[in-house]
């Protein structure tokens, strides 16, 4: 979740709070006294018109506190350690050629090769390390005389975290790849060699 939608949401339950606490302490019921009539002692309908305004949603940060008449405090701050700039996470793609590339296979635990994109040169090699077992590297894609080779086991065999594999690529093209376990959830990835 980025810093803008959990603002957004803070402030929503802020104003929901805030609306909560500034009724008249009443408890829903009414004694008929206040309640205007039509001259017949009987209660007349009224309807009362009642605007409302959305918050503001702005890229600065935020850090006030409010008091509501029943003394209830709400607050809103920008986490410790951030400086309220907005931020950027880096691209886990990198296109700048490299001679070697470890991809780390269940990369943090998660069912994902990182980087799941990157550019080679011909005659680069790829190795791909397993963070985490469970997993296996299965041929998508590859262009004509690629070279490129399924693990031994093909699609029922996994491997146990620790695992490593390398191979060298001279064919310049597209190649892709996935695991057959996970393929379903997105475990799939390529690279280039130019």
């Amino acid at each position: 979740m980025d810093r803008r939608t959990l603002l957004r949401r803070a402030a929503l339950l802020g104003a929901v709070g805030l609306a909560g606490c500034t009724g008249d302490g009443g408890d829903g019921t009414t004694d008929g006294a206040d309640e205007p009539t039509d001259g017949s002692g009987a209660p007349s309908a009224t309807t009362e018109a009642t605007t409302t305004t959305a918050p503001e949603t702005t890229d600065e940060t935020t850090s006030e506190m409010a008091t509501t008449d029943g003394g209830a405090e709400t607050t809103t701050a920008t986490p410790e350690g951030t400086d309220g700039a907005a931020t950027s996470t880096a691209d886990p793609t990198s296109s700048e050629p490299q001679e070697s590339v470890t991809v780390a296979v269940g990369a943090d635990g998660k069912a994902r090769f990182s980087p799941e994109s990157f550019t080679l040169v011909s005659g680069g090699t790829v190795t791909w390390e397993w963070e985490q077992g469970g997993h296996n590297v299965l041929v998508d894609s590859q262009p004509e005389g690629g070279g490129f080779e399924n693990l031994p086991g093909g699609q029922s065999d996994t491997q146990d975290a620790g695992f490593s594999y390398s191979q060298t690529f001279d064919t310049p093209g597209e190649y892709s790849y996935y695991c057959s376990v996970h393929r379903g959830i997105g475990m799939e990835a390529s690279f280039t060699v130019e």
